[in-house]
């Protein structure tokens, strides 16, 4: 398995909004490609206006396919029209478990 670990920094003020535009317009369309979510987390902590989320994959192939497949719904094109403007910056990486780690 991969895991693709997202870092969105909100633009101030947008967090909130971002988030229930992100439960209501993309989760549906990431659920309906099938995309994993394994976590999707909020800063209390630290950096504000943070949100880290974590995707399953069995493999760079298929990270690659599901992308694509849903870059073409225009659900999705949607959902991103709707948050234009909200994130500042993002830090996308690819990553997998160490043979001890519970998730692999």
């Amino acid at each position: 398995m991969i895991y693709n670990i997202r870092t969105y920094n909100c633009v101030p003020r947008m967090l909130n909004k971002y988030i229930k535009i992100f439960e209501d317009y993309a989760m549906p369309v990431n659920n309906k490609h099938g995309f994993k979510l394994i976590g999707y987390f909020i800063s209390d902590i630290g950096p504000q206006n943070q949100i880290v989320h974590i995707w399953e994959y069995k493999d760079l192939n298929e990270f690659n396919e599901m992308r694509k497949k849903r870059a073409a719904d225009p659900a999705w094109a949607d959902f991103r029209d709707r948050t234009a403007g909200m994130i500042a910056d993002q830090e996308d990486k690819i990553m997998t478990g160490t043979p001890f780690s519970p998730l692999k």
